[in-house]
């Protein structure tokens, strides 16, 4: 999901050791607060409940998590790193939209085909995600400090662009697919592709813009 040479090279960097350790610990936590949340429910898991599931004291968890919440929830860091490096690196004129659907349809498109397991994890967090109200909250929110810092980084390289709306826009997209993913999914659909599904959202939204009736053969 990379728009020039550029981006892909930045996907494919290698972290140091302590970018490595930070962020296995990371998933390390993450998996065991989800399986806390899917068996016992979010309101009755708590930190402590987290750090004993992941082998870890307290304050090791706080050093990675300002709440529990966030130890499910929250946009991608990978991609935001993409997009971010993508709006911060590539030919001005090609920042924009287009360029940041683009970066999102190629990392969707390497995470459905490099790890099985990741997938699975991610569609456990969006069930979370639709059924309890506070993690829904909380991704939102969380999701607003992406489309910040992604607004900054496009008004930064393009001064006079409709940086916060093209910022809201891509974010909202890959919500809506994320939530459509995962209701085909429970829907019975176990072959739900998430790239094509943002694809489909991404083309529904200039169907919304243009006001052109949609196309229904793709």
């Amino acid at each position: 999901m990379s728009g020039d040479g550029s981006t892909d090279a930045a996907a494919t960097a290698v972290p140091d050791l302590r970018e490595r350790r930070r962020r296995d610990m990371c998933s390390e936590i993450s998996l065991a607060a989800l399986e806390l949340f899917e068996r016992q429910g979010f309101a009755s898991t708590t930190v402590g409940d987290i750090a004993r599931g992941a082998g870890i004291s307290q304050s090791t968890y706080f050093r990675h998590f300002p709440t529990k919440e966030q130890s499910v929830v929250g946009f991608d860091a990978g991609l935001e790193r993409e997009i971010l490096t993508w709006v911060t690196e590539a030919d001005l004129d090609s920042v924009g939209l287009v360029g940041i659907e683009d970066i999102v349809a190629r990392f969707l498109r390497r995470m459905n085909a490099a790890n099985t397991a990741s997938s699975d994890r991610v569609m456990r967090v969006r069930r979370l995600i639709v059924s309890d109200a506070h993690l829904r909250s909380a991704a939102i929110a969380l999701d607003e400090v992406v489309i910040a810092r992604l607004a900054d980084a496009l008004a930064a390289r393009v001064p006079r662009s409709p940086s916060r709306l093209t910022a809201e826009t891509a974010i909202m997209t890959v919500r809506v697919a994320f939530d459509t993913w995962a209701a085909r999914v429970d829907d019975g659909d176990r072959d739900a592709d998430l790239a094509e599904i943002y694809r489909v959202a991404c083309r529904d939204l200039r169907t919304v813009v243009t006001g052109a009736a949609p196309d229904v053969t793709t």
